[in-house]
């Protein structure tokens, strides 16, 4: 099934991927936020418990200094600027120096000033900012009171760098793993889509084949929704052919009743003598001319968008071409044609009238060489055409006496046998199909006809 942009199947599938994919990004950036979050909530009870650890391990000896060996679980509080850190100062009553982790050694931990950053109501307050050994750290931090007003600050600081590491590799797997279910989604609905919509592709093709004249009514299994209208269009196909049936004989009979008064009053006129019969006679023969100029306008109008009128060129023109080919046995006459099968959207008889006109004037006047060629012809709004070229090698005709040359009544030369009625009839024919004739000059300078019909389907 092919699909196009402007088709059902392309916007169905388009709105529902684009949804797929915003519920997609929309999961994925909520799974990764409620496992930051966590991660987050995870990190900070870690660090409560370590310092909560670091508290009890440490304490004021007989000399007021402070003394300790905090263990707080971690090796990595034992490994150089590992980013993970702990600290002990003395901040009042307490004599000697800081207790340090073997991680931080004699590096500093920066920390903001208690003005831009004051301790909440537990006493305790936490930042991240740059660490000593590079990256970014996560540091909580208090002062407690560890009897006769002996007060110390506690520090312990975890990598923060490292958790942001372990969120953007937890991104990435979830990022790779909603990326290969969004492919999935959208070809997975893709596929039932399509195979949901294929009776309707079904019934386009049934439709093509009607137009193209291969069937004559839709036909084949459909879903419910579809069979309603799939019956109204054969309803409908069906009632055109009646139409168009009724209007055939209607006029048919219209001539029929018309051909017998007319040739009472031409033979009538013939047996008299004077201008008056001849009058007569002349109206009367102009009065045919049209009656039967306009039923078949109006036929070829009647049938000209419908779906019942269909004729495969190629064997309308091998069978004109081989009755030239006998009739002008002086004479050479090349035939090609570009496409397997071609299919006029119209009636075989006017096909072989518009062919056997364009043959029957090239065969006069062509010294020893004609030639056909029939292929397709692009035209606007996707509407298809077929073109007929035929040229020959003949004193051609000016240009400026070609117009003059595609009315009817128009003869330019009166030396060769005929009604000189050819060119004009075939321009009438193809106009009325709403096609057209284009007169010029061939290869050879002879006249080249190019004629525009149009091709079953669009």
């Amino acid at each position: 099934m092919r699909i196009r942009s402007d088709s059902l199947a392309f916007r169905v599938i388009l709105y529902s991927s684009l949804w797929a994919i915003v519920a997609i990004v929309l999961l994925g950036w909520l799974l990764i936020g409620l496992y930051r979050n966590d991660s987050a909530r995870g990190f900070a009870t870690l660090q409560e418990a370590q310092l909560f650890n670091l508290v009890g391990a440490v304490s004021v000896n007989d000399a007021g200094e402070l003394q300790g060996t905090p263990n707080l679980g971690n090796t990595a509080f034992l490994q150089p600027l590992s980013g993970w850190y702990w600290r002990v100062a003395p901040v009042e009553g307490i004599s000697g120096g800081a207790l340090v982790s073997p991680s931080l050694g004699s590096e500093e931990i920066d920390r903001p000033p208690l003005s831009e950053l004051p301790y909440d109501q537990q006493f305790s307050r936490h930042w991240i900012g740059p660490g000593p050994g590079g990256g970014q750290i996560r540091a909580l931090e208090t002062e407690i009171d560890l009897g006769d007003g002996r007060i110390a600050r506690f520090q312990v600081v975890g990598n923060q760098t490292e958790f942001e590491t372990t969120v953007q590799d937890f991104a990435r797997q979830v990022g790779l793993m909603l990326l290969a279910l969004g492919i999935g989604m959208v070809l997975i609905n893709a596929g039932i889509l399509l195979a949901g919509l294929r009776p309707l592709d079904h019934a386009r093709q049934a439709l093509a084949a009607i137009r193209n004249g291969d069937a004559a009514s839709l036909e084949g299994d459909f879903p419910s929704e579809i069979q309603p209208l799939v019956n109204e269009m054969n309803a409908l196909i069906d009632n055109n052919r009646r139409i168009v049936e009724r209007a055939r004989t209607q006029v048919g009979n219209l001539a029929h009743s018309l051909k017998t008064p007319l040739s009472v009053l031409v033979n009538e006129a013939g047996s008299k003598s004077g201008p008056s019969a001849a009058i007569v006679e002349e109206q009367t023969r102009a009065m045919d001319y049209q009656i039967q100029h306009y039923l078949k306008r109006a036929r070829i109008a009647a049938q000209r968008e419908s779906i019942i009128f269909r004729t495969d060129v190629r064997p309308v023109a091998e069978k004109l071409v081989s009755v030239m080919r006998k009739l002008n046995r002086d004479k050479e006459l090349d035939f090609s044609m570009s496409a397997q099968k071609l299919v006029f959207s119209g009636e075989k008889e006017d096909l072989e009238e518009i062919l056997g006109n364009l043959l029957e004037n090239a065969g006069k006047w062509a010294r020893r060489r004609i030639s056909l060629a029939i292929e397709p012809f692009p035209g606007e709004n996707e509407r298809r055409w077929i073109r007929l070229t035929v040229e020959d090698d003949g004193p051609g005709i000016a240009s400026e006496m070609r117009d003059e040359a595609l009315k009817r009544g128009k003869r330019l030369d009166e030396t060769v046998p005929g009604t000189g009625l050819g060119l004009a009839i075939v321009a009438e024919t193809a106009s009325a199909y709403g096609g057209g004739v284009e007169l010029g000059e061939s290869a050879t300078g002879g006249l080249k006809v190019e004629i525009t019909l149009p091709a079953a389907g669009h």
